[in-house]
């Protein structure tokens, strides 16, 4: 066999040393299935909502959908109460005065038979407003009204605070005027701040004895005492 030139085969050796340290192609290695279910976080659910009223929106603003329950921003709480509230303090609607012991009587309309009482161990705060006196009503000896007074504005913003956190955004309000309602089924809550008083209060209603109540006032010439919650 005749020997190769040694100037080919030099040129053989630097070829095949040449594609011995070309580094190769690598590929990604492939994650095991429970590492890549957990390479990106679920999307968060929407819950359905209702259109809002139209704002004007810049080009660079996201567009976010407006919610038919009150909107909770990130750390918030949500409203703690889906339905209207059963009583207040323990005591239910439609219960007589004398079912829950310490309830002392503070005044009588025999006419309007309605029975105002006061209770010392009754609840000491409304929503985190210190309460100063608090006047539970009785219409033909069925709790059907709570009125609960505070004072000063930092009362009054924790109760709205505190008010807003339990039911939300209030149905009806008057900023100017520092008044604030709710509708929650078949109760009404109001919230008031008296500037030139210095003074607040808070009133829920239950509504099918109140109507009963100024039904039959309307009926008949029997007057209630002045308690209006409206601003």
């Amino acid at each position: 066999m005749p020997r190769m030139p040694r100037r080919l085969l030099v040129i053989l050796m630097l070829v095949l040393a040449t594609a011995a340290c070309a580094p190769k192609s690598r590929k990604a290695p492939i994650a095991p299935a429970s590492q890549t279910a957990k390479s990106a976080p679920p999307a968060r659910q929407t819950p359905q909502q209702t259109p809002a009223p139209a704002q004007a929106i810049s080009q660079n603003t996201p567009v976010q959908p407006a919610f038919s329950a009150p909107v909770v921003l990130s750390g918030e709480a949500a409203p703690a109460v889906t339905g209207p509230p059963a009583g207040f303090g323990g005591l239910s609607w439609g219960v007589s005065a004398n079912s829950k012991p310490g309830l002392a009587v503070y005044e009588t309309n025999a006419a309007a038979q309605v029975t105002t009482c006061i209770w010392p161990q009754g609840p000491k705060a409304i929503e985190g407003a210190p309460v100063r006196e608090a006047f539970y009503e009785f219409y033909q000896d069925q709790f059907y009204h709570v009125w609960i007074n505070f004072d000063g504005m930092a009362a009054y913003k924790a109760a709205l605070a505190g008010l807003t956190r339990t039911y939300g955004p209030p149905t009806t309000e008057n900023l100017e005027k520092y008044y604030h309602a709710w509708t929650i089924g078949d109760v009404n809550i109001y919230c008031a701040y008296h500037a030139s008083e210095n003074e607040g209060d808070v009133s829920y209603f239950y509504q099918p004895l109140y109507e009963r109540m100024m039904a039959a006032h309307k009926a008949g010439p029997a007057k209630t005492a002045a308690r209006s919650a409206k601003p």
